[in-house]
């Protein structure tokens, strides 16, 4: 089982909830995001990453249709955005930006910049600073991700947290570069110019993008812009599939767009050993 899994298990387990339930819950938050509230209702900040890591990675293995898996993600992350703070808020954003499909990270990126800039907007700039450098800085402890993954992954989230700036000598973009390993840290500054001007075609050379239509972008809670005009989600019966599993070093340079995922997907989105770390041990709030 799991590091993530055990600990979410344990954490349910002491508020009166078994394993089985906590499954089910899961299962719920991914079908449903609008349940999420109610699911993460008591548990603590830590817990609350843990069912995030779980319920992002759930969405991203279902066979669906790609434009709306993408909106699924999106959705589910403002669920567990709203119910942040402070406190938890650097690793909440890991636990999801780390469990989105490459495939995804564009548009996911694109559609939750307004939400955590509304999120984050009473954080001063000293305070703010710091997180951009944890979000950067616990990224880069993500042990089962290879370096590869790593500068993917961070490249996106600074631009996520950005805040609209473009210039490495401005923060919160120089806190984040300065934080950034100095194994990676050339290729994060490599790509960085382009991922923030919106172009991702080196840095995911060979990954077939997931890009939604304005036609198809769906009132997405607490997406600022977003309408209600968009087209049914059919699923798998779309024809369409969800999505490869693309993080890995080999994903960069070798994929096969043929390659369809099993109906009931069995392994995470993410790379095949554990996810993000997290502490322990905890206790109920």
């Amino acid at each position: 089982m799991k590091t993530v899994k055990a600990i979410l298990v344990a954490s349910l387990a002491a508020t009166c909830v078994s394993a089985q339930t906590e499954n089910v819950a899961v299962t719920q938050a991914a079908d449903n995001p609008s349940a999420i509230q109610s699911a993460i209702a008591g548990l603590n900040g830590v817990s609350i990453q843990a069912f995030a890591s779980e319920v992002i990675d759930a969405i991203a293995t279902k066979p669906k249709n790609p434009v709306a898996k993408v909106l699924s993600l999106v959705e589910a992350s403002c669920e567990f955005l709203a119910a942040s703070d402070e406190s938890n808020l650097a690793d909440v954003i890991v636990a999801m930006i780390s469990n989105v499909p490459f495939e995804a990270l564009p548009e996911w990126t694109t559609q939750m910049i307004a939400p955590v800039a509304d999120k984050t907007s009473d954080i001063e700039e000293t305070a703010y600073n710091k997180l951009v450098a944890d979000v950067v800085t616990k990224i880069g402890d993500l042990d089962e991700f290879e370096d590869s993954d790593k500068v993917v992954v961070t490249a996106f989230a600074i631009k996520l947290l950005s805040r609209g700036k473009d210039d490495y000598a401005e923060d919160p973009i120089r806190s984040a570069i300065a934080a950034v390993p100095e194994e990676y840290r050339g290729q994060v500054e490599g790509s960085l110019g382009d991922v923030l001007a919106g172009d991702y075609s080196g840095l995911l050379a060979g990954i077939d993008v997931i890009s939604i239509p304005a036609s198809d972008t769906g009132a997405v809670p607490g997406v600022p812009g977003t309408s209600d005009t968009a087209k049914p989600d059919t699923g798998s019966e779309s024809g369409e599939s969800g999505f490869e599993d693309t993080k890995g070093v080999d994903a960069l340079t070798d994929k096969d767009p043929d390659v369809t995922p099993p109906t009931e997907p069995t392994t995470p989105s993410t790379p095949t050993p554990e996810k993000p770390p997290v502490a322990p041990t905890y206790k109920e709030q």
